[in-house]
């Protein structure tokens, strides 16, 4: 596992033995209203919320200034300017605060991305194995133990056979990001032949309903996380 992936135990524990229970758009909803109060609670602690605030109204005055403004553009440059000059500083003030309290969000993305974005097909069910030519790809439903497995073959010849701890699609030889963001599939054999294989895993459907874009984990999460945190900023008067 890479830097990022460190809770995903933790979210595995929580997501099967305390919310096992529900419907996966339920737990979808509370994953994003559990990431976006911790994360405006860290940025609400860490920021300086006094400091912003005060920038915020000199920021709103000087807007004003330039939209009330009627006269030549050389005369309204110094308004211009002031305020372009506040703005800045407001992000720069707000920016490391904003960097650090992002970091419960990253941690979710990652663990949901691996834990629902795919699944493994049904026993019977086709899945594709794309390896670059002249190798060919192979599905295996279920190994001895139970494990799907992909394998590449050279002329009939099985050259590399991985079996998939994880429903993830891309499966490479080990890189030095994988530091950062690891793999829950596993990774290719050093001396393998090939750099990675794709696989056609379905898409896991969180709805029944709707595009297939719209029926995977990332709208719901997302468009669940704004609307938690706009509550959350309006509730407990975030600057």
């Amino acid at each position: 596992m890479g830097l990022f992936d460190l809770p995903s135990p933790v979210f595995d524990y929580v997501d099967g033995a305390l919310l096992g229970t529900l419907a996966p758009a339920l737990r979808i909803v509370i994953w994003a209203a559990l990431g976006a109060l911790l994360s405006m609670e860290l940025y609400r602690v860490l920021s300086p919320q006094a400091k912003a605030k005060a920038l915020k109204l000199e920021l709103r005055e000087a807007q004003q200034k330039v939209a009330s403004f009627d006269g030549e553009f050389e005369d309204a440059w110094p308004l211009i300017k002031r305020m372009l000059g506040l703005a800045f500083k407001r992000i720069f003030l707000i920016f490391p605060s904003t960097l650090i309290a992002s970091l419960p969000l990253l941690f979710l993305v990652v663990w949901l991305d691996s834990s629902y974005g795919h699944r493994f097909p049904e026993f019977g069910e086709p899945a594709s194995v794309e390896a670059p030519a002249p190798f060919e790809g192979k599905w295996i439903d279920r190994g001895e133990d139970g494990t799907p497995r992909a394998q590449v073959l050279d002329k009939g010849k099985v050259v590399v056979d991985t079996p998939l701890k994880a429903a993830i699609p891309v499966v490479h030889k080990w890189h030095w990001w994988n530091l950062l963001l690891g793999n829950r599939a596993g990774y290719l054999t050093g001396d393998a032949p090939i750099e990675q294989i794709s696989i056609g895993l379905p898409q896991r459907d969180i709805f029944t309903t709707g595009p297939d874009w719209v029926r995977g984990w990332a709208p719901a999460f997302f468009l669940a996380v704004l609307l938690f945190a706009m509550t959350l900023k309006w509730i407990r008067r975030i600057e």
